[in-house]
């Protein structure tokens, strides 16, 4: 004789209640098979669950599929989802939920004056699917990749400036190359910084247990301008350090970086019609949450502490120098 309890059970009741609803699950009719591996996968993820490639989406799926919201390390090549700008009515609120971003930080993001990073993606298909999703919450957004903004290639550092009537010329700190920028063709100035830091530590390892012996820790805080002529995307950098501040003639100051600020006044006088980029101090912890500074970590080993003392030494390093060189080269491409 067939149990009772059985036959509920296969019906899909445990003790007379439905264990669903609804069928949530996609039917064999709606699965979408892989143009690269041939593998099932379901109609709303933009990439193969198996091996990553895009998934040719019908159109009236693309809006519904799922973003890959995997954090992505340093070295990896992602795209960027760029914020341009947002209409009167637009639902910060929903975009926020639909990348997954705390809405007081979304909030913030949106209010930079220019573009600005809200999301780093694995896939241009993720990417692409998001602009399109972020227009129905009223946000105007860009995608721009890892690769175009070249930040393996460092900006050409200069070492002096000379300004003329309608040119300046700057010149190269490592050749001394004299390049020459007419006051038409300088069409951006990016203003920030160099922000570094370095902790030394010295600890005990015993069994499982860590102990920290001693610590110490320096914190450089370095201005830079990085200027862009309109031929040029990856741009000239000046640095507060190893700079000749003579081109400001009379209003040359004691300290480099109060010259700074009088020499981003002076290029700014110089060109009134170029783009300026002056919020990167503001919005450095911000822009951390999406673009991450880098950190590395030697160990040295085995070092004396003391008479009788010893302990493994490390020391920690932090830099944003890639990360303003990716928000400078941004603004330049957006531009």
């Amino acid at each position: 004789m067939e149990n009772r309890g059985d036959k509920t059970q296969k019906e899909g009741f445990v003790a007379g209640i439905p264990v669903q609803s609804e069928n949530i699950a996609f039917t064999a009719d709606e699965m979408i098979a892989c143009a690269k591996c041939g593998k099932e996968n379901p109609p709303n993820r933009a990439n193969c669950l198996y091996c990553a490639t895009p998934i040719d989406l019908p159109e009236e799926r693309k809006l519904e599929a799922r973003l890959n919201l995997r954090p992505l390390e340093n070295w990896e090549k992602g795209f960027n989802l760029v914020f341009i700008s947002s209409t009167v009515d637009a639902d910060a609120a929903r975009a926020a939920r639909y990348l997954s971003i705390d809405p007081e930080i979304f909030s913030k993001m949106l209010a930079v004056s220019n573009p600005f990073p809200i999301a780093r993606l694995e896939s241009k298909a993720d990417a692409e699917i998001a602009v399109e999703k972020l227009k129905n919450f009223g946000l105007s957004t860009s995608v721009v990749n890892d690769e175009t903004l070249k930040v393996d290639k460092m900006p050409t550092r200069l070492r002096g400036i000379e300004f003329r009537d309608e040119s300046i010329a700057v010149t190269t700190f490592n050749t001394d190359d004299r390049i020459q920028i007419a006051r038409e063709d300088l069409v951006l100035i990016v203003a920030g910084s160099m922000i570094e830091s370095k902790t030394e530590s010295v600890e005990k390892r015993k069994k499982k247990e860590t102990k920290l012996l001693q610590e110490t820790e320096t914190t450089s805080d370095e201005k830079l301008i990085d200027i862009f002529s309109g031929n040029d995307m990856t741009g000239f950098r000046i640095p507060t350090n190893g700079f000749d501040f003579s081109c400001l003639g009379s209003e040359k100051g004691l300290l480099a970086s109060a010259n700074m600020d009088r020499l981003l006044e002076k290029l700014l006088q110089f060109s009134p019609v170029a783009e300026v980029v002056d919020e990167y101090r503001l919005i450095v912890n911000i822009l951390s949450t999406v673009w991450e500074v880098d950190q590395h970590k030697d160990f040295h080993g085995l070092t004396r502490t003391g008479i009788g003392r010893s302990g493994f030494a490390n020391v920690s390093r932090t830099s944003n120098l890639t990360q303003f060189t990716k928000y400078s080269r941004l603004q330049r491409h957006i531009l």
